[in-house]
């Protein structure tokens, strides 16, 4: 904890970057302290107490992220893997319209506890269902009894929403925002403990960043590039930049002197229409550059 604020250099643990709050270090103490107590009894007993206070502890374990600035990147919002990456219709609770893609992202009960935001921008509404208390663990999406929670995140161009779920059982999911609120790409907006699932909705026009299988950090990794529906483009300079002067001649806009001229070369040296088409560009180009033989004459005094 006194490590926050030291940089990464000065640190004594440098690849530490987790942390736990205070309710879930009082819990594992007091778990740990009854063990003892029923290991007094009898040893196996020790494990009744111990082992719920290792959960309590992890259900409370935080880290810190460092987010990348890219604008247009949609970041991952948890720990996990990604389950799949398909076409998806948004729930009703988030109010999105139009084509969206659902990254679906699964978390282990050992994950940290972080919920990040996607990308930059206003919290547009949060709707929070509460679970079954039977529903001790999230084992399948779509399970019943699960405690969600349906957040979407307004950006400058896209919108980006958020379902996730985990178990009923206890205080697992948590906003720390409001509807209305801003909120910075990677900013912690909700927690939830002991893992479980969440479903990234972005639109279609992008680029996937991940595919089934890749492993997750929450905060730090990307999942999606907005507003580049075939990939980002490396077009050359000189297509961008291409000028009226470059593209081929037309014939009806040569000076006939010209194109006689060029038809009399073309017919001695070639009749490739395309080395005749160049010639053709070469010879305007020329008299665009050639003064005006009358214009001039007449600007001559001695000869007005």
């Amino acid at each position: 904890m006194e490590n926050r604020g030291k940089p990464v250099a000065d640190r004594t643990f440098a690849w530490w970057q987790n942390s736990f709050e205070l309710e879930g270090i009082v819990g594992f103490l007091a778990g740990w302290l009854l063990g003892i107590l029923l290991g007094m009894i009898w040893g196996p007993l020790f494990w009744l107490g111990f082992l719920p206070g290792i959960v309590v502890l992890f259900a409370t374990r935080s880290a810190r992220r460092v987010t990348p600035s890219t604008p247009s990147m949609v970041i991952a919002p948890c720990d996990g893997v990604v389950v799949s990456v398909e076409d998806g219709v948004p729930p009703e609770e988030l109010r999105l319209s139009g084509d969206y893609k659902r990254i679906r992202i699964s978390s282990s009960p050992f994950a940290t506890n972080n919920i990040h935001a996607p990308i930059a921008g206003s919290i547009d509404h949060l709707i929070r269902e509460d679970g079954a208390p039977e529903t001790v663990a999230a084992m399948r999406p779509d399970s019943s009894g699960l405690a969600q929670m349906f957040m979407t995140v307004v950006g400058e161009a896209d919108s980006v929403g958020l379902r996730i779920a985990t178990g009923g059982l206890g205080p697992r999911l948590e906003p720390r925002t409001d509807a209305g609120d801003r909120a910075a790409a990677g900013k912690t907006i909700a927690t939830r403990r002991l893992g479980g699932w969440c479903d990234v909705y972005v639109p279609t026009a992008g680029q996937a960043l991940v595919e089934p299988g890749r492993t997750l950090i929450g905060g730090e990794s990307g999942l999606w590039v907005l507003g580049e529906k075939d990939g980002p483009r490396a077009v050359p300079d000189e297509v961008e930049t291409e000028t009226v002067a470059d593209a081929p001649p037309n014939p009806e806009t040569v000076p006939p002197e010209v194109a006689e001229e060029a038809e009399e070369e073309a017919d001695t040296r070639s009749n490739d229409p395309a080395e005749m088409f160049a010639r053709l560009r070469r010879e305007a180009r020329k008299m665009s550059d050639d003064p005006d033989p009358d214009e001039s004459d007449s600007d001559d005094p001695g000869k007005a």
